[in-house]
């Protein structure tokens, strides 16, 4: 098979444990970039929030907000591909405003503070009193309980209660804790649906397409694509389903994987 679309996840995959993309790493992006290949990045990230952790030139397209939102870098411009009502978010904000510890209602720009009982670092979020105060389309919710348990018990009530969003179960491997949280996204709307989205527009198949993955939200695309590749770090279940793992995320697995196999995928 002869790959034409090189794509990665961020936190976790791309990004080492302090949140930087390595040198390494890089210049074996921008030498794939140079030969053809389509360089992806695909991440629940809003753009603001890759800007402020990577050069976006290293990539042709970016897939943020968990498939919401498709942005071009060489046009610097998007499209989005979904959103949640200003209706919906607010039911379920009202449910949880008393339960979680935090709320973020992210758009493609920004991420919105609208409830924190915990200081989770977001320098590019803006507190709100109100979600009148957002007047872009609504791309996703995070939402974040005190433990686990509680996060499961808030996944449940989500997937019995609202039919007009997907839960997804988030984990940071980054996160010693193992902390997880809820991403809400639109119906039916993921990062593979999306990458297929983008695959039909340039008239390539998934199949065609290599991905670099750590998360819950990777499995979809590892089971989708023709090389689905998992990070030495990365959750259990995404390495039962991946072609094969590489090394971490501290350790250049994407640069020493992409070395090897340069002129050969």
């Amino acid at each position: 098979m002869k790959y034409k679309v090189i794509s990665t996840d961020f936190d976790g995959t791309l990004l080492t444990s302090d949140k930087k993309v390595t040198d390494r790493v890089q210049n074996i992006l921008l030498k794939y970039k140079e030969q053809g290949y389509l360089i992806v990045g695909i991440t629940a990230r809003n753009l603001s929030s890759v800007k402020s952790v990577c050069n976006i030139k290293l990539f042709n397209y970016l897939i943020l907000n968990n498939g919401a939102f498709i942005y071009d870098t060489e046009k610097e411009q998007g499209k989005n591909i979904g959103s949640i009502s200003k209706e919906e978010a607010m039911r379920i904000i009202e449910y949880f405003y008393g339960r979680a510890v935090a709320i973020d209602v992210c758009s493609t720009e920004k991420y919105y503070r609208y409830r924190a009982e915990i200081n989770r670092p977001r320098p590019f979020a803006v507190k709100i009193n109100s979600l009148e105060e957002v007047e872009e389309p609504i791309c996703r919710l995070n939402v974040y309980g005190r433990d686990n348990a509680e996060i499961m018990d808030f996944k449940q009530y989500i997937d019995t209660n609202f039919t007009k969003v997907d839960t997804i179960l988030m984990l940071d491997t980054d996160n010693k804790n193992s902390e997880k949280w809820i991403t809400l996204n639109p119906k039916d709307l993921n990062k593979y649906s999306t990458l297929k989205y983008l695959c039909n527009q340039e008239n390539i198949t998934t199949q065609e397409v290599v991905f670099f993955g750590d998360g819950l939200n990777d499995m979809e695309i590892i089971q989708g694509v023709g090389l689905g590749i998992a990070m030495e770090n990365a959750v259990p279940e995404l390495k039962e389903e991946a072609n094969l793992t590489i090394k971490s995320n501290d350790n250049n697995g994407i640069a020493e994987f992409l070395e090897n196999n340069l002129g050969t995928l």
